[in-house]
């Protein structure tokens, strides 16, 4: 029997206990006693628990039966544990944990129940296992693999929907060692040891026909020591896929832009489109606008057995009655989903299906065929049609260079003419001229006091018009030596050339009291030869101009340099250039002027010429004052030495 010292101390702790306790009659199963945390529990005072079976307030499928059964099973084993439902004072079911044991009170044998409530934790327990399971659901259906390895490189966990392209399920790989499945494959041996030495590795690794992007990050403990790696692997195969064909595209461009014929352009594009797709029939038709026919002009090598030819120049061409024709003309990519079944195809002994035709604005077309019915994904497609245009772009090129060339030769034969011509004017025409002027002075000489006036008259006439005709030859001879007689560009100073010209015409500069005033020029790329005959050409006119006017002439040379020119000015004080001979007044024996002046008219024509050779221009400016002429060069460009 418990003193009474004990007996204080029991009730003692039985009152302060947090948690809720209740002490059952074995027999009855009925509440003998409850603390006060067991009618904070069920809300009322632990009195009126006393003289309760558990049934009463506890809406679990444990009825006042089942109860009394556990007590009984409790007194008699000595203990039991079980979970309840119990309902609160606020109306909300909680969960409990009530451990039932037996124990012997004032000679009395008991059940005691202790009651603790798990509904918190069993909620975070749920919450927990609810993460957990979408964890491994998100984990299993992401396109990656995700796994650990231990210090020794052995798998504890796999995962990731990455695992079916290596023909794996998840938690396959668990308790295999790295070093073993993956001993052929040295770069993943390498990566894993630099991880399992304490390295942080991002890396891109091959495994059979598939790429991976794979991160590798090893975990320690609190002490330093390491845990186990922690890895995710990416599959780039697509990625990677994707990348080549850019690049085979952008390697084509760069291709096209040296390809000088149709047929070195088409084996380039057909080339290309292959790698681009991997499908080995490809071939390009060129269009004739004469004809309205597209004719082949290359293929690969596949497409070319395939239509049983040697060339791709005998594959058939696509006339008016043709479907790839339409398509051309139609101007849009078209897929024809097989071939087999068109009614009017420009090949129809050719065995293929799918075919995608690809029109090249108005060049030509095309062609992307499979021997089986297959799709072509968008990424194709895109490729495939900056493809299309960027051969479009290069046969207009060709085209435009084609003519070019054309022309540059009938310019090289009209420029050979030009210079037979000069040939001919240096010394055919010159000879007779000569004749012509040697007889005229014989006659003066041995009849001329014998001609009246008249006769005289006649004859000054035909020795005037046998030195008209020689001074024009020799201008025409001069402006057909621009081309011929020009020296190399090189950096010229102005200045220095100016010099030398106003010297050569100091004489006639002197005689008339003429005045030429000159600021500072920047220096040129130019022939200095033909920049003195400019200068010359223009000097002399403004000169003979004013002169003829009856002013004493002024010139004054300008020039500024912008934006990679060099304008020049030179400007007199003459009667002028009328605004409706501004644009004539470079043509070839035109003059122009309120006077007349001696002169052949072909100067401005020589000086234009020599401007043009060096892709400058020369116009005359408006001015109320005298003429005003402009003229641009190229300016010397700076190029700074790295030393």
């Amino acid at each position: 029997m418990a003193s009474t010292k004990d007996a204080a101390i029991y009730r003692d702790v039985f009152e302060a206990n947090p948690d809720p306790i209740m002490v059952h009659d074995a027999d009855t199963g009925t509440v003998v006693r409850a603390n006060q945390a067991a009618g904070d529990l069920l809300g009322c005072s632990p009195d009126d628990i006393a003289g309760m079976h558990v049934g009463e307030f506890s809406p679990s499928e444990y009825t006042t039966a089942d109860a009394n059964d556990l007590i009984t099973e409790a007194a008699t084993s000595g203990s039991v544990r079980v979970e309840w439902t119990i309902q609160g004072p606020d109306g909300q079911d909680r969960l409990v944990e009530v451990t039932l044991e037996r124990a012997l009170i004032d000679d009395t044998t008991r059940v005691v129940a202790f009651i603790h409530d798990v509904t918190a934790v069993r909620r975070q327990k749920r919450k927990h296992t609810e993460q957990t399971q979408q964890l491994q659901t998100l984990m299993g259906n992401l396109p990656v693999v995700v796994f650990t390895l231990d210090p020794d490189g052995v798998f504890t966990y796999s995962a990731g929907k990455g695992l079916d392209g290596l023909g794996l399920e998840p938690g396959e790989l668990e308790g295999v060692s790295v070093f073993e499945a993956y001993s052929e494959y040295p770069d993943i041996i390498s990566a894993v040891e630099l991880a399992l030495d304490g390295e942080e590795v991002r890396v891109t690794q091959e495994i059979d026909d598939l790429v991976f992007e794979t991160w590798y990050r090893p975990v320690f403990d609190d002490d330093g020591q390491l845990k186990q790696v922690v890895s995710a692997a990416r599959d780039i195969t697509d990625l990677k896929r994707h990348e080549k064909r850019v690049e085979a595209l952008s390697d084509a461009t760069n291709e096209l832009l040296y390809s000088r014929t149709e047929a070195a352009a088409a084996e380039t594009v057909t080339r290309i489109a292959q790698q681009i797709i991997d499908r080995p029939l490809a071939a390009m038709w060129s269009y004739d606008g004469d004809d309205d026919t597209l004719y082949p002009i290359g293929a690969t090598a596949e497409a070319a057995d395939l239509a049983g030819v040697d060339t791709p120049a005998e594959l058939s061409p696509m006339g008016p009655e043709s479907e790839e024709h339409r398509i051309f003309h139609d101007g849009e990519s078209t897929v024809i989903e097989d071939y087999q079944a068109l009614s009017d195809p420009a090949a129809p002994a050719m065995p293929m299906r799918t075919l995608l035709c690809l029109p090249l604005d108005d060049q030509g077309l095309l062609c992307i065929g499979s021997e089986t019915v297959s799709s072509f994904d968008g990424d194709e497609r895109f490729l495939l049609e900056i493809l299309a245009s960027t051969a479009a772009a290069a046969l207009e090129r060709i085209e435009r260079e084609t003519r070019l060339k054309a022309k540059q030769a009938e310019l090289e034969r009209s420029n050979e003419a030009l210079q037979q011509f000069a040939y001919i004017a240096s010394h055919d025409l010159q000879e007779p001229l000569r004749m012509v002027s040697s007889y005229v002075d014989l006659l003066d000489s041995e009849y001329g006091d014998d001609l009246d006036e008249e006769a005289a008259e006649y004859m000054a006439f035909a020795v005037d018009g046998a030195n008209r005709m020689q001074e024009m030859v020799d201008a025409l001879l001069r402006y057909s030596r621009v081309e011929t007689n020009a020296g190399e560009f090189e950096e010229t100073d102005p200045e220095t050339v100016l010099d030398r010209t106003l010297d050569a015409l100091q004489m006639r500069i002197e005689e008339v009291d003429a005045t030429v005033t000159t600021e500072s020029l920047p220096p040129v790329d130019a022939d200095p030869n033909q920049i003195g005959q400019v200068f010359q050409n223009l000097l002399e006119n403004a000169i003979e101009y004013a002169t003829e006017a009856g002013v004493d002439p002024h010139v004054e040379v300008s020039a500024v340099e912008d934006d990679g020119e060099v304008t020049f000015t030179v400007s007199d004080n003459g009667p002028g250039i009328r605004a409706a001979d501004r644009e004539e007044v470079f043509d070839i024996f035109h003059r122009a002027g309120a006077h007349d002046t001696e002169g052949t008219g072909i100067g401005l024509a020589v000086c234009q010429r020599i401007v043009l050779r060096h892709d400058g221009r020369i116009w005359v400016e408006p001015s109320d004052d005298g003429a005003t002429f402009k003229f641009t060069l190229p300016a010397v460009t700076e190029v700074t030495s790295d030393d």
